[in-house]
């Protein structure tokens, strides 16, 4: 699905220029739920970048479904993100003057979708992160939790191949976190959506399949959970 290949970024120019990414080789099958773990400064979020299609100045090869994208202008890459990435994001980032329904809706709203398809979707997606009852209320009547499950439906509304989870977890307490990561479980297990989650916390790391450990923008491990 995902295959990245000697990929090197740079910020800046010249002399100037510094290193962030090294010779990155990576490759994610369909299905697969992985972590990319990593100190701050590490390169994760720059990887992250890549891999979601929100940064096309970078050095090197990727191929998505086997695609050269690599080679595809910033037009191709904007439509390319919009109809195959959903993201998670710590602090949530939903709009807090509409409904929660309105929140998941919007991905959908500006795809042209018609409305009552919006609704049966935005109705299936709240029952599947288990809050059937939460449409009308407004985040900021949710707690934590109730909010990343409803950023969590807004990511998966489109029908994504794959999701980028950046730090998840990182706003919750410890009882919220298993929560979310039992739903990341359930989606990735029964619907097989594709998840690459950044993440600095080793336990919620351990939950995924595959942990691949980052350094001064260097692989530094790739392996198998339990391996």
């Amino acid at each position: 699905m995902i295959d990245i290949k000697k990929a090197n970024k740079f910020y800046g120019q010249g002399e100037a220029a510094f290193h962030v990414l090294h010779d990155i080789d990576l490759s994610i099958a369909e299905g697969e739920f992985v972590s990319i773990m990593g100190q701050s400064g590490s390169g994760k979020s720059t990887l992250i970048n890549i891999i979601g299609f929100l940064d096309d100045e970078f050095k090197g090869e990727y191929f998505y479904y086997k695609h050269p994208i690599h080679k595809y202008t910033r037009a191709q890459f904007s439509k390319l993100r919009n109809q195959n990435v959903g993201f998670v994001f710590q602090n949530f980032k939903l709009i807090n003057t509409l409904t929660v329904a309105d929140n998941v809706g919007l991905p959908l709203l500006y795809a042209g979708e018609k409305r009552q398809a919006i609704k049966k979707r935005v109705k299936d997606v709240l029952e599947a992160v288990g809050l059937p009852d939460a449409s009308e209320k407004k985040p900021q009547n949710l707690s934590g939790g109730q909010q990343q499950r409803v950023s969590i439906a807004r990511a998966i509304v489109t029908n994504p191949k794959f999701l980028i989870a950046d730090e998840p977890t990182g706003a919750l307490d410890s009882q919220t976190s298993r929560e979310i990561m039992a739903l990341f479980k359930k989606l990735n297990q029964k619907n097989r959506t594709t998840i690459i989650m950044v993440t600095h916390d080793e336990k919620v790391a351990l939950q995924s399949e595959r942990i691949v450990r980052i350094l001064d923008g260097r692989i530094l491990s790739d392996k198998k959970v339990g391996a």
